[in-house]
C-alpha cells in the first residue's frame, strides 16, 4: 500500500512539472479602451480584472485604473510609474506587487520594458502572480514582450515594407531571454491598422535564419484581444481579428529579399477560440462557408501590373512590355484617363524603343471611335494607366468597350496596367482606399472588373502611405470573403507581376525590391467582425473579414507562383468568321489555307502569349501557309488588306 501511495505520489509530481500551473492572460493588440459597458474591450477586460486588485505598469502613468474599476469590476486599480532599472528592481515594488493579483503592462516603447524590466525583480513578481494563477495582460508594447521571442525595437521600429525587403536589416531586433509565458511564439501588434503581416513574416524568418527554429506568430489587430485561461485557450474579442501564421517550409532569400512559398494564415474574430498548446481553433462566429479549390486562374494570355503609379515606377514595367513581350517593334495601344500621365508613358515607352504609341482616353466620348475601334481590332499589346473606376466603367458601356473587353478577354494579347488600373484586371476593384479610415469606417467601395484574373483582387500601391496602410491591408481579404475569391495580390511601388502561361500553368513571376505578397483563399469557415469600436447600435463596423485557411506567399522571378492551368482555348461557337476572308478547313495539320474576297493581303501568325511566329504577303486571293513548324494549339490570326488596310482577327487549331 506504502509503495502504491509513493508511486501515485511520485505520477503526480512528474505530472505537475509536465504542466505546471498556469496564471490567464490578456493579450491586447492597441488603440483606445473605450468607457462604456458596451465597447470592445469591456468584456474581455472584465474577465480578466473583475474582483482582483490590478496594478498597471509602465513608464510613465496614465487613465487605465478608473475604467478598471468603474466598468470592468476591478476591486482595486493602481498605476505604477517604473522609469528606471533599480526602481523595477526594488524589493519594496516586488513586495507591493505580490499585494495584486493582476499585472497589466501597458502601451509604450518595448524596448524601454525589455531593456529596464530584465531579469529584475519586477519581472520576477509577474511571473510568480502568473504561476500562482493570477493574470498578466499587456497592449501594444506591453503585449509584445510577453512572447517568449519579442521584437524589442531596440532600434526603432520597422516598416512591413522593410521586413520583406530585408529581413536582416538594422531594425529587425529579436530576442528571447524575457518572458516565456508562451514558448514558440512570436507577437505583434497594431497588425491590420499598420499593414503588418509582411512584418511578421519577417519577424519570423528573422528568428529562423538566425537560430533554425521554427517559430508561430500571432499578429493581433488594434481595438482587438485576446483573454487566454488556465488551460492556454485563447477568445477573441473586439473589431479586428487575431492572425496565427505558423510555416513548415523554410524561408528563402533572393539576395536581401524574403521569399516563401506559402505560411499558413488562420484570421479569427471575436467569439473565436485558439488553443496556444495545439494550435486548434474553433470558428462559431464565421457564419458562412466557402468552396474554393476549383476557383483557378486559367487566362491564356500576358498579363503585367505594377504597384506603383508614377512613370518612374513602372520603368521596369515598361522595358519588359517593350523587350520581352511580344517584339520590341510592336506597336502599343495606351488607354488613359489623364493626357499628361499618358504622355510621359509614351516618351518613356519610345525611349525603351517600342513602335507607334496610339494614345486614346479610356471614356465615353470614345465609345464609338472609329479609329479606335481599328486599333483594338489591330492591337498586339495595351497598356492601361492613370485611369478611374469611373471612366472604364463608362466606357465598358460603349460599342468600342464592349469590343476591348472581348479582346482583352479572348486570350492572345499583351496587356499591361500601371499602377492604381492593376486594380482593374482581376474580378474585383476596390475604391476610396486614399481616404484615411476608410476600412475601420466601412467606406471602402467594389465594383466589377475585367474579370481577366476571374477569382482575384489586385491591390496597388499597398505601402503608398501609412494613413492608408489599414485600407490596403484589409481590402484584400474582405473582398475575398465578399465575392469568394482565391487570390489576393498585393503590390507595392516597388515592384510589379507578369502573369503568363508557362507549361500549360498559368504562373505569376514578381520583379523588383520587393516581393509579390499573395493571399489564397482556401475555403472553410469565413465571417466579417460585427463589434464596433464602442458597441453602439447602428455604428459601421471596420471592414475586416475573419478566415479559417488562407495561404500567405511571398514570390517573386526565382520563386514562380503557380495560380492554376491554363486553359486549353477552343475557338467559341459563336466567334465570326475574318471579315472578307475565309479559313478553308479549321482545325489544321500542316497548311493553313486563306481565301480573300476581294484582294492580297498580309498575314500575321501569333501565340497565345502574344509572340508574332510567322508573317508574309499574299499577292492574290487564296494563301497557303506551312504551319507544319508550329506546335499543336490555339493560334491568333490577323489580316490586313493591302490596297484597303482593313484588319480582320480571326483564330485557327493547329492539330
Amino acid at each position: 500500500m506504502k509503495s502504491l501511495v509513493a508511486t501515485l505520489i511520485i505520477l503526480l509530481t512528474i505530472g505537475l512539472q509536465a504542466f505546471p500551473q498556469r496564471g490567464r492572460m490578456l493579450l491586447v493588440g492597441g488603440g483606445a479602451e473605450k468607457n462604456n459597458p458596451n465597447g470592445w474591450s469591456t468584456p474581455a477586460y472584465r474577465w480578466a480584472a473583475e474582483g482582483k486588485r490590478v496594478a498597471v505598469i509602465g513608464t510613465s502613468t496614465g487613465s487605465l485604473a478608473p475604467y478598471l474599476t468603474r466598468y470592468c469590476g476591478a476591486a482595486y486599480a493602481r498605476e505604477f510609474a517604473v522609469a528606471t532599472r533599480d526602481s523595477a528592481d526594488s524589493q519594496f515594488l516586488y513586495d507591493t506587487l505580490m499585494t495584486y493579483q493582476m499585472i497589466f503592462f501597458r502601451g509604450g516603447d518595448q524596448y524601454e520594458y525589455y531593456d529596464k524590466y530584465r531579469n529584475t525583480k519586477l519581472q520576477e513578481a509577474a511571473e510568480t502572480i502568473f504561476s500562482n494563477e493570477g493574470t498578466i495582460g499587456g497592449t501594444s508594447a506591453g503585449m509584445h514582450i510577453l512572447s517568449s521571442v519579442l521584437f524589442t525595437a531596440e532600434k526603432g521600429s520597422v516598416y512591413p515594407y522593410e521586413a520583406i525587403e530585408n529581413p536582416h536589416n538594422k531594425y529587425m531586433t529579436l530576442a528571447d531571454d524575457f518572458f516565456d509565458f508562451f514558448p514558440g511564439y512570436l507577437f505583434d501588434t497594431h497588425f491590420s491598422e499598420r499593414a503588418r503581416f509582411g512584418r511578421l513574416a519577417g519577424f519570423l524568418a528573422k528568428y529562423d535564419f538566425d537560430h533554425g527554429t521554427v517559430l508561430t506568430g500571432l499578429g493581433m489587430d488594434d481595438m482587438t484581444c485576446m483573454t487566454v485561461d488556465t488551460n492556454n485557450i485563447g477568445t477573441v474579442y473586439g473589431t479586428g481579428c487575431a492572425n496565427i501564421y505558423k510555416y513548415t517550409v523554410p524561408f528563402q532569400l533572393n539576395g536581401y529579399k524574403l521569399l516563401h512559398p506559402g505560411m499558413e494564415v488562420t484570421q479569427l474574430i471575436q467569439g473565436c477560440t485558439y488553443d496556444f498548446n495545439t494550435g486548434e481553433f474553433t470558428t462559431p462566429t464565421m457564419n458562412r462557408m466557402l468552396e474554393t479549390s476549383s476557383l483557378e486562374e486559367t487566362g491564356n494570355f500576358t498579363l503585367l501590373a505594377s504597384g506603383g503609379s508614377y512613370v518612374f515606377d513602372n520603368y521596369s514595367l515598361i522595358s519588359e512590355l517593350v523587350k520581352n513581350c511580344g517584339e520590341p517593334s510592336d506597336d502599343i495601344l495606351l488607354l488613359s484617363g489623364n493626357p499628361t500621365t499618358a504622355q510621359s508613358f509614351s516618351n518613356r515607352l519610345l525611349q525603351e524603343g517600342s513602335g507607334a504609341v496610339d494614345i486614346f482616353m479610356l471614356d465615353a466620348s470614345n465609345g464609338s471611335n472609329a479609329e479606335l475601334t481599328g486599333k483594338i481590332n489591330k492591337a498586339k499589346k495595351i497598356l492601361f494607366a492613370a485611369n478611374t473606376t469611373e471612366g472604364l466603367h463608362a466606357f465598358l458601356a460603349t460599342s468600342n468597350g464592349r469590343l476591348l473587353h472581348s479582346r482583352l478577354k479572348a486570350g492572345g494579347l499583351i496587356m499591361a496596367f500601371a499602377g492604381d488600373d492593376a486594380r482593374f484586371a482581376g474580378k474585383t476593384i476596390v475604391d476610396n482606399y486614399y481616404t484615411e479610415l476608410a476600412s475601420w469606417n466601412g467606406k471602402l467601395q467594389f465594383s466589377p472588373g475585367l474579370g481577366l484574373l476571374r477569382n482575384s483582387i489586385i491591390m496597388p500601391n499597398t505601402y503608398f502611405s501609412s494613413d492608408i496602410y489599414e485600407n490596403t491591408a484589409t481590402a484584400v481579404p474582405y473582398a475575398m470573403a465578399l465575392d469568394t475569391l482565391r487570390y489576393g495580390i498585393w503590390l507595392t511601388s516597388k515592384n510589379f507581376m507578369k502573369i503568363m502561361p508557362v507549361d500549360d500553368k498559368t504562373t505569376l513571376f514578381g520583379y523588383g525590391i520587393d516581393p509579390v505578397m499573395i493571399l489564397r483563399n482556401e475555403g472553410g469557415a469565413c465571417g466579417f467582425v460585427t463589434q464596433t469600436g464602442t458597441g453602439t447600435s447602428g455604428t459601421t463596423p471596420r471592414m475586416e473579414a475573419g478566415f479559417e485557411s488562407l495561404t500567405f506567399s511571398l514570390t517573386d522571378e526565382t520563386l514562380p507562383y503557380i495560380m492554376g492551368d491554363t486553359e486549353a482555348l477552343a475557338i467559341p461557337e459563336t466567334k465570326a468568321p475574318a471579315a472578307g476572308y475565309r479559313l478553308l478547313g479549321n482545325p489544321v495539320r500542316d497548311e493553313l489555307r486563306i481565301e480573300a474576297e476581294t484582294e492580297g493581303f498580309g498575314w500575321e501568325i501569333f501565340d497565345m502569349q502574344g509572340r508574332r511566329l510567322l508573317s508574309g504577303n499574299q499577292g492574290t486571293a487564296l494563301a497557303s501557309i506551312d504551319v507544319s513548324g508550329l506546335k499543336p494549339g490555339i493560334y491568333n490570326l490577323i489580316l490586313t488588306g493591302m490596297k484597303s488596310g482593313k484588319t480582320s482577327n480571326t483564330q485557327f487549331v493547329k492539330l
